[in-house]
């Protein structure tokens, strides 16, 4: 046989004596089992439908027994399969669950009972297409500590240790392909095993013995057995009872769930229009409240505002618009060259008063001034401000003197 025949997938793995494969050309669409399947999905399809989708769950007598084939709609795969009820349990809800194995694919799947129909005659008879594989001419041991010659025995097991389970398992994944030359073949409790060598190739493109890789990892945990003794030894091993979608160990391994949880939105929940009225009453309340807190905001926004202009409305300085003839007395003039003079020191009758008594309009205007300007002596005026208030001085005595 050439090397393409040989190459296989294990779909299922438990320990090296029990592991799950299909050859690689099973996957071709032009081939037997490819064909098989198909028209499998489709006479189920046809006689089903959409059934499975919406159907009641079944009644306690309507449960399929362990051990009856029936035909499951996968989700995963999308189509109809074969498979064989393994076992039934039941949550803590009290909903029962199947425990099934798919016997073509080769693979362990918890599914809702919704989704399984009994199997058509016509279909029953095929074979399985997943064939159960095992490695010959080896088996489990362990060591012992023989206290007579002081030293440690290795000797035959009846089960596989988890370190040579592991080991095996990382190097399948880590393979690049895996081939089988099958030897013998044993039908045991209902079941044909496949004996053979098994190869793998690493990423590396090495290809070595998968036993030889066992012993050189773990020689404490594998011996090699005769090929006379070898089926006499394998039927006392306990790994005969395990079912399937436990792993070596006897746990619940890794399996597919086939269930469909639907995602309910608001408009197709159960007692729609309560549920509507509430979700809109509570909509109605969360607006109110966030309506009253931008309004809240606004208002504080606002009056922070407002201080803060009042605060710079206080900080800026006022604007003189008129003189005194104090005022005019602090400054000298830039033109004075015997130092600065005051006004009064020039004519006092210019400033206030005329000497027949007569009242003076631009005097009366310098003492109206003067008050408004005592208010403002507190502040120091800026250089441009005290040339402007000296030319406009100025102006008034020049007003003041052409008036006299």
């Amino acid at each position: 046989m050439s090397y393409a025949d040989n190459a296989i997938r294990i779909t299922r793995y438990i320990n090296p004596h029990c592991f799950y494969y299909k050859p690689l050309t099973a996957y071709l669409p032009g081939h037997e089992e490819t064909q098989f399947a198909v028209a499998l999905s489709q006479h189920c399809e046809a006689a089903y439908g959409e059934l499975y989708r919406a159907v009641r769950k079944p009644q306690s007598w309507e449960i399929q027994k362990p051990g009856t084939l029936v035909a499951l709609r996968s989700i995963q795969l999308e189509r109809w399969i074969r498979c064989l009820v393994e076992e039934t349990v039941q949550d803590m809800d009290e909903n029962t669950w199947y425990q099934l194995w798919a016997i073509d694919e080769g693979i362990a799947i918890k599914s809702d009972p919704k989704y399984v129909r009994s199997l058509p005659e016509a279909f029953a008879k095929e074979p399985p297409h997943a064939k159960r594989g095992a490695i010959i001419n080896v088996l489990p041991s362990d060591t012992r500590f023989d206290y007579i010659q002081n030293e440690l025995i290795q000797e035959p097991s009846t089960r596989w240790c988890p370190g040579i389970v592991a080991t095996m398992e990382g190097c399948l994944e880590e393979a690049a392909s895996v081939t089988m030359v099958e030897k013998a073949k044993f039908a045991f409790k209902g079941e044909t095993i496949h004996f053979g060598e098994l190869y793998v190739t690493s990423q590396c493109n090495t290809s070595g013995s998968m036993a030889d890789l066992l012993r050189a990892a773990c020689p404490k945990q594998i011996i090699t057995a005769p090929e006379a003794g070898f089926i006499k030894a394998f039927v006392k091993l306990q790994t005969h009872a395990m079912k399937r979608f436990l792993n070596n160990e006897g746990l619940s391994d890794k399996h597919i769930l086939n269930n469909f949880v639907q995602k309910f939105s608001r408009n197709n929940l159960p007692h729609a229009h309560h549920h509507a009225e509430r979700a809109q009453d509570m909509d109605t309340e969360l607006s109110q409240k966030v309506q009253e807190w931008l309004k809240r905001n606004q208002e504080a926004c606002l009056a922070m505002l407002q201080e803060q202009k009042m605060k710079e409305e206080q900080l800026t300085v006022p604007e003189i618009t008129s003189f005194t003839a104090e005022g005019i007395m602090r400054f000298p003039e830039k033109n004075d060259l015997n130092g600065p003079r005051s006004v009064a020191s020039k004519k006092p009758n210019e400033v206030n008063c005329t000497s027949s008594g007569v009242v003076n309009p631009a005097a009366e205007t310098c003492d109206d001034a003067v008050s408004h300007a005592a208010s403002l002596s507190s502040s120091k005026p800026s250089s441009v401000l005290l040339n402007v208030q000296r030319h406009k001085a100025r102006l008034l005595l020049k007003s003041s003197t052409v008036a006299q």
